[in-house]
């Protein structure tokens, strides 16, 4: 395929006006090792570049390659009657999801103001420092918090420690984040942390010892500063994680019956239950409560969908979708009825109006909401 007619088909698809024709012939493409790289080297400089920085290349190909196979899907499953969310909701909630996740960044100013009445998360936290003290972040913020010789720079949603002294004293901090609320931080060694809505992560502000050491409750995403001689570990609620440099995402929250920790590059080193495994990029390892391991086969892609500012779900249980979109909207949720074999699947972007998202979902006819203040009650239809 020419380059012309290829960034013409990409182009229609960004801008959700790409007919059912040209999305196919797009999708073909994309399984193109040629045309993967005009994407990469061409494309992607001009269009995708809009969209979260961080992502690589490759990543952006595949998430699109996934969302033209996930639009595909509604036309089969109205007649199987599986995913119904996607089967009523994939044109107006996918299609427009996918759109608005390429062209409106999550950390984007314009895109906080669309939805300012409709109680999205948004970048804010609480910082903890050793002494006690207790300082409030939002995406304002702009300042050098001093801890002793330590120096914390905050910008925005980020913050970031001065690279460590070998004589420095070790210090503890937390950064917790609220229900709605997300952060960054980049530790005294380099590594890079991202936190999901109602989560914390406790770690020293010097790294002096034989191994550096963080405990995350809640979920987290990690790009971790290689260092062989002094190994990266990570303590969550019922095991322990082992690095050497690589990057990871944990979903460890209190309030699921499942631990996962999904390997995106490296290798990491899980223990638990007396019970080591070893995970290669592309797997993840499910804890449950009774202690079982599992190892699955996976898209990597979809466990860090929050990190890139939008909700993916496939074919989860409604009480699973709730409580990932009660924390982010900072919501609470209550059942009536018998709702609770309704299963749903489609992606979306976690800074749609919640309003508009549940209306999408009540498309299927199989549920209802009812909206009072910060309270969300779901209903049959």
């Amino acid at each position: 395929m020419h380059i012309d007619e290829f960034k013409d088909l990409l182009e229609k698809y960004l801008d959700d006006r790409i007919s059912a024709e040209e999305r196919r012939r797009l999708a073909t493409a994309l399984e193109d090792p040629a045309c993967a790289q005009l994407l990469d080297e061409t494309i992607y400089g001009e269009l995708v570049a809009r969209a979260y920085e961080g992502t690589p290349d490759e990543g952006i190909r595949q998430l699109i390659m996934q969302r033209l196979d996930q639009e595909a899907v509604p036309v089969r499953t109205i007649r199987l009657r599986k995913y119904r969310w996607a089967a009523a909701a994939a044109i107006l909630a996918l299609v427009a999801g996918t759109y608005f996740w390429l062209q409106r960044p999550a950390k984007h100013p314009a895109a906080q103001q669309t939805i300012a009445n409709a109680i999205p998360g948004s970048n804010k936290a609480i910082l903890t420092l050793s002494d006690g003290s207790i300082i409030t972040l939002d995406s304002t913020g702009n300042q050098v918090i001093r801890q002793g010789a330590t120096a914390i720079h905050q910008q925005g949603g980020q913050l970031k420690y001065d690279a460590q002294s070998p004589s420095a004293a070790v210090q503890y901090n937390t950064l917790a984040t609220p229900r709605g609320g997300q952060f960054r931080v980049t530790l005294p060694d380099g590594t890079q942390v991202w936190l999901n809505a109602a989560s914390t992560l406790r770690y020293p502000t010097a790294f002096t010892g034989p191994e550096r050491l963080v405990e995350v409750n809640g979920e987290a995403y990690f790009e971790v500063a290689a260092n062989a001689a002094q190994p990266f570990k990570v303590k969550i609620r019922n095991a322990e994680i082992q690095v050497l440099g690589t990057s990871f995402n944990v979903n460890a929250y209190a309030d699921e019956p499942i631990t996962q920790t999904t390997l995106l590059e490296g290798s990491i080193k899980l223990s638990a239950n007396n019970n080591q495994v070893l995970l290669k990029p592309g797997q993840q390892a499910t804890l449950a409560a009774n202690r079982e391991l599992h190892i699955n086969e996976v898209n990597s892609n979809d466990a860090i969908a929050w990190k890139n500012g939008y909700f993916l779900f496939r074919n989860e249980s409604i009480e699973s979708v709730m409580r990932t979109i009660a924390r982010w909207y900072d919501v609470d949720v209550s059942y009536q009825g018998d709702v609770m074999k309704q299963r749903l699947g489609g992606t979306v972007s976690r800074y749609e109006k919640l309003e508009d998202l549940l209306k999408t979902i009540e498309l299927t006819k199989s549920l209802k909401f009812k909206i009072e203040g910060r309270k969300v009650t779901i209903m049959p239809n």
